[in-house]
This record gives structure tokens, C-alpha cells and sequence, in this order.
């Protein structure tokens, strides 16, 4: 991994996860004012629910870490918006990376989906892929997910995403 790409990975450190964290929930209503969000772990998936005053709003959230440390380099989340029917997978990964190329997730060795960036703030990139049903089966019936992007020097770079508790966790937040 290009060593300025580790050292941008490094900065973001927990702050990054706090941020990502918020922006995740952040499009739900009462966040800042106080309502309570409980989490649920599911193996390698977080599932965190948010309760106030309408209703209880959940998603699944996994933190990829650098391998060999708990460097955090990729949050994934996935959410059932209301604006949209069926879930969203939303990625959160460090600048530097190539922004023209898209993302491109595949499951085990099934047929990859290519997405765009959404929006690339000061705390990392943001890239929603809407998951349509097939792709939720794969998910659920697969062993890993691999992210890839392009790095800042033309190297693809992939992530791999656990899919160990992913089946109870999506049942979990399924509407």
C-alpha cells in the first residue's frame, strides 16, 4: 500500500469512525437530541438502532481494519432509506483514492456491480450502491464481499468485507 495512502488512513483514526458513524445516522432525525441508539452485535456486523420519537430506525455497520492492526481503512453500512425501497450499501473509505474509476464490489466470485463516489468531505469518501435482491442473496449466502478501488497511484486496491453474521443482521433490520 503506497506509503502517503497509510499515513491519510492513520490521520483519520477514531475520529474518522465518530464521523462516519454520525454521517451514517446523521439523515435521521434527532441524532443530536438525545435519542438513544442501541447496538447489537451479530459476529462480524454491528447493528445499531436508533430510537426517539418516530420509529426505530436500524442499520448494519462493519469496520474494516489495516490487516495486522485495528487501523481502521473502510466502514461499511448498510440501511434501508425510506426515500428508497430496498437496502443501500454505503461505503466510507479514505481520500486519495481515484475517484473517476467508481468502486466495484463483488461477492465470492459472483458477477461484480460497479457504483460512483457520492461525495468526498474532508473525513474520507462516501459511495451508495443500492443492493437489489439478488445481490442480497449473494450477501447472505456468501462467505466474503471484496471492495475495489483505484489508489492514488493507479494500483487497485481490494478490501475485503466479512460476511460472517450478515444474514441475522440484515434480518435483523429488515422492514
Amino acid at each position: 500500500m503506497p506509503h502517503r495512502f497509510t499515513q491519510t488512513l492513520r490521520m483519520m483514526g477514531l475520529l474518522s469512525i465518530l464521523t462516519f458513524s454520525t454521517s451514517a445516522f446523521g439523515q435521521q432525525p434527532g441524532a443530536a437530541s438525545g435519542e438513544n441508539v442501541t447496538t447489537e452485535s451479530f459476529q462480524d456486523w454491528e447493528v445499531r438502532c436508533q430510537e426517539g420519537q418516530g420509529p426505530t430506525r436500524c442499520a448494519m455497520v462493519q469496520m474494516v481494519t489495516q490487516p495486522g492492526s485495528d487501523q481502521p481503512l473502510m466502514q461499511v453500512v448498510l440501511d434501508y432509506p425510506p426515500q428508497i425501497d430496498g437496502p443501500v450499501m454505503s461505503f466510507f473509505v479514505p481520500l486519495g483514492v481515484r475517484l473517476a474509476a467508481g468502486l466495484q464490489l463483488v461477492v465470492d466470485d459472483g458477477e461484480p456491480i460497479q457504483f460512483p463516489y457520492q461525495v468526498c468531505q474532508q473525513q474520507g469518501c462516501r459511495a451508495d450502491a443500492p443492493i437489489e435482491p439478488s445481490m442480497l442473496q449473494q450477501l447472505r449466502s456468501g462467505n466474503t464481499a471484496t471492495l475495489s478501488m483505484i489508489g492514488p497511484r493507479g494500483d487497485r486496491m481490494d478490501l475485503d468485507i466479512s460476511l460472517i453474521g450478515f444474514t441475522d443482521a440484515s434480518t435483523r433490520i429488515a422492514p
